[in-house]
């Protein structure tokens, strides 16, 4: 039974990073397109996701897109990583802090990187994001807004906690500005990838 051609070429350039190009493009895409539109579309998350499992699904076993030595992680790792995405970035959706896309382009990141290099580029893309929030803060003039939204998290989980109730974050009502998080993702996702090259983390 011979393979599709589409597959034959995936298998034929895993040396080449074959995954890793696939990863990138997807992150190219989405941060245009939450740049320009303010958006990213499905289309592109279903595009990536279905990528990023045929391509753990046919590639030889390896170390990830993100190891110099290439080679797919399985699909159970995949899906795996897709839960951390989810996990990590879904309270923040219910929290307004960030859009539905964000989460889905997560989910995507982490069906490339497996569970424990999505962990990685989750941490990484917090502080990207926490400076690309304050530099957006700083030039639309919203710091004061951005401060009085941690304010108020931070109190309302206070209040809970001391009354006796799990502490939690309420949904803010006012938002600073929207925020282009692919950029953040985009960045952690590559910061990632170049701390992972250089051995200079350790989670792999």
């Amino acid at each position: 039974m011979k393979l599709p051609l589409s597959l034959f070429l995936i298998r034929g350039t895993t040396d080449m990073s074959f995954g890793l190009l696939l990863l990138l493009g997807v992150l190219g895409v989405a941060v245009c397109t939450d740049l320009i539109a303010g958006r990213i579309s499905n289309k592109l998350i279903l595009s990536g996701m279905a990528g990023a499992l045929s391509f753990q699904a046919v590639a030889g076993s390896g170390y990830g897109v993100l190891s110099a030595a290439a080679g797919g992680i399985g699909l159970s790792a995949a899906f795996a990583g897709m839960a951390v995405g989810f996990a990590a970035l879904f309270p923040l959706y219910l929290l307004r802090a960030m859009g539905a896309g964000d989460v889905k382009l997560m989910m995507v990141v982490g069906a490339f990187l497996g569970p424990l290099q999505t962990l990685g580029a989750v941490v990484l893309t917090f502080v990207a994001g926490g400076v690309l929030a304050l530099a957006m803060a700083l030039w639309q003039r919203s710091l004061g807004q951005m401060l009085t939204n941690l304010r108020f998290m931070l109190t309302t989980s206070v209040v809970r906690a001391a009354g006796g109730d799990s502490p939690r974050l309420e949904p803010l009502q006012h938002t600073a500005g929207r925020m282009p998080y692919a950029v953040a993702i985009a960045t952690g996702t590559l910061l990632q990838l170049v701390l992972v090259r250089s051995g200079g983390w350790a989670l792999s």
